[in-house]
């Protein structure tokens, strides 16, 4: 069995560059599934904490005038068609050398982004977490292995 040094000496620049994007990708597909497969518990009752005693009287005169109704029901008064299932709205995109994971559910940033919301911290899986998850499990050691197998 050839060694790493044996084998990168027989490999281009081309066949580095298409190794490292096809890691990246596989990373960032294995990544993506991990997410998809979050399935988290229900908040507590009582697990909402206000950050501001300006936003308890927002959301108190919201409830008051019926913006807001309690308990909260999902997709009421939702004007748009059809549901943002988070788990669901992963996509991947290949800009250059770089994989990007984006969502289509517009809460993202706050239920699995950098900008989480108290309130999910703990039981939903941010993407950095899912990253480090994944990579801590031996997956990307796995890739990188398999990927230079075939080279």
């Amino acid at each position: 069995m050839p060694t790493e040094i044996e084998i990168l000496g027989r490999i281009g620049t081309a066949q580095i560059i298409e190794a490292m994007r096809t890691v990246t990708t596989a990373y960032a597909e294995v990544v993506r599934d991990r997410m998809a497969e979050d399935r988290p518990r229900p908040p507590a009752p009582g697990s909402m904490v206000y950050k501001s005693e300006r936003q308890r009287r927002f959301v108190m005169a919201n409830i008051k005038e019926g913006k807001i109704t309690v308990p909260y029901v999902r997709g009421r008064g939702n004007k748009m068609r059809g549901s943002e299932t988070l788990n669901r709205s992963y996509r991947l995109d290949l800009d250059g050398d770089t994989v990007v994971m984006t969502s289509s559910a517009s809460y993202a940033p706050y239920v699995v982004g950098d900008q989480q919301a108290q309130i999910h911290q703990g039981r939903w899986t941010t993407a950095r977490q899912a990253a480090d998850d994944v990579r801590q499990r031996g997956d990307l050691q796995y890739i990188v292995t398999k990927v230079m197998e075939n080279i």
